[in-house]
């Protein structure tokens, strides 16, 4: 009877050094936890010298490509400049950004936040004339933001550079 209450009784102090080794263990060493942010939008650099700059990732590697090669096009052949830089905060786009960045004081930049639901057409000081802002505005209204809402943001920024080439003559 003695050898078995004395079994029972290393038994209970072996759980309880065990559970106290372990809340030890867990001091010393916690649990590693590792975050990959790379792939957030604030992580990415603006590049004033590409003509598309999508820091929220809206657009595919191949639609990014694809409208890159249309916008140096334009202004190889028409000396046109369109600029394109989607955001995913107001901060990011007022810091970072301005027409002329990159460029001269012509030319037109397209900015899109699919997180802040925001969409402008700004123009810079030479090309005040080219866009009215009613113009803008249904170019906005009724070509982009149509394919937008349908989650074609390539579409929507294509069909959006068409309208706006057919007024700037």
């Amino acid at each position: 009877m003695k050898i078995e209450k004395l079994i029972i009784v290393i038994l209970i102090i072996s759980l309880f050094a065990c559970n106290n080794s372990k809340k030890t263990e867990d001091k010393t060493n916690p649990p590693k936890v590792e975050f990959d942010f790379s792939d957030m939008p604030e992580n990415y650099e603006a590049k004033p010298e590409t003509y598309v700059n999508d820091l929220e990732k809206i657009f595919t590697k191949e639609q990014n490509q694809e409208l890159e090669k249309l916008l140096v096009k334009l202004q190889k052949e028409s000396g046109k400049k369109i600029l394109i830089l989607t955001v995913p905060s107001k901060e990011k786009l007022n810091k970072d950004w301005s027409i002329d960045n990159g460029f001269t004081n012509s030319g037109i930049i397209i900015t899109v936040s699919e997180s802040l639901k925001d969409i402008g057409i700004g123009i810079a000081k030479d090309t005040k004339d080219i866009l009215s802002e009613s113009t803008r505005e249904k170019i906005i209204e009724n070509t982009i933001i149509p394919e937008f809402e349908n989650g074609n943001y390539y579409d929507g920024i294509n069909k959006g550079i068409e309208e706006i080439l057919r007024s700037w003559k």
